[in-house]
């Protein structure tokens, strides 16, 4: 992440060091033979998405502007994504066994697991990190590095940082007014992206000084992830060739998990997503 000096360097060169870091990083998980590949992917992942979050830091012809670098980065994303949701989807039901409540129903989990656990293993097989594919992903993570230095970030200054923000927490808040009282996952889903770019762009700031700590919102975005990967538990069981009776059950048990989950998440939400809470960046000198 960005060090410590930032007092002393530009908004620009202080958003552009930190997209440069977050890709090298990326850079350096994927290359690495000697790490857990689900971790890489997982913490990879992430840093696509921030720097992803910090260039909507900008006014609109400044995103417009920097849109063929956004795509590269969005099909970044879309490599990584199958893979890491491969490793969500058995994280939740790790989580679901170990739950109260479950009693019979824990070897059916126990069976769903071990062939999700095939699924993404077979996954990799295709997607070997000697083959092709890999070797492009990391080609292209390190040219999208390489070209950070030339990303029209000139002029970026604290009040469209501060316009960005704001604009990020309007798009919250309606999602989390769309949203209120219902279950539907895809919505919640694209709800979630919303709440997470509107915490890492807080986060960025914070190490600025330019936002408050987003603790609270932390919290939120990690429940709200918890509950996507229940859907995505859902989705699945259909593919995992489960007697009927027990898939009904199972899945009868996750929806009921994730409901309960959105139920939370909603009253979490109201208190923080509300007209009036926005960040304030500090006013400019």
């Amino acid at each position: 992440m960005v060090t410590a000096d930032h007092d002393q360097i530009s908004l620009c060169a202080f958003m552009r060091r930190a997209c440069a870091d977050q890709l090298q990083q990326a850079l350096d998980l994927l290359s690495d033979p000697g790490r857990d590949r689900n971790e890489a992917v997982h913490e990879a992942r992430k840093c696509v998405r921030r720097v992803r979050a910090w260039l909507r830091l900008g006014d609109p012809w400044r995103r417009r502007t920097l849109a063929e670098a956004d795509a590269r980065l969005r099909a970044l994303r879309r490599t990584l994504g199958p893979l890491r949701d491969g490793a969500s989807r058995i994280e939740a039901l790790d989580r679901l066994r170990k739950s109260r409540g479950i009693g019979s129903m824990r070897s059916a989990l126990t069976q769903a697991r071990s062939r999700l656990t095939a699924a993404l293993e077979r996954r990799w097989t295709r997607i070997p990190r000697q083959g092709r594919a890999w070797q492009c992903l990391l080609q292209g993570l390190l040219e999208l590095r390489d070209d950070c230095a030339s990303w029209p970030l000139d002029g970026l200054d604290q009040a469209e940082i501060g316009r960005a923000l704001k604009r990020s927490f309007r798009r919250a808040c309606r999602g989390r007014r769309q949203n209120a009282g219902r279950h539907a996952a895809a919505s919640r889903h694209e709800w979630r992206g919303r709440v997470r770019i509107l915490l890492l762009q807080c986060q960025l700031l914070e190490q600025r000084q330019l936002a408050p700590p987003s603790n609270a919102l932390k919290r939120l975005a990690q429940s709200l992830g918890d509950e996507n990967d229940l859907a995505l538990v859902s989705r699945v069981l259909g593919q995992l060739g489960l007697p009927e009776r027990t898939r009904l059950n199972l899945r009868a048990q996750v929806q009921s998990r994730r409901r309960g989950l959105a139920k939370r998440n909603d009253a979490r939400a109201l208190k923080l997503l509300r007209p009036g809470l926005a960040p304030r960046t500090p006013a400019p000198d």
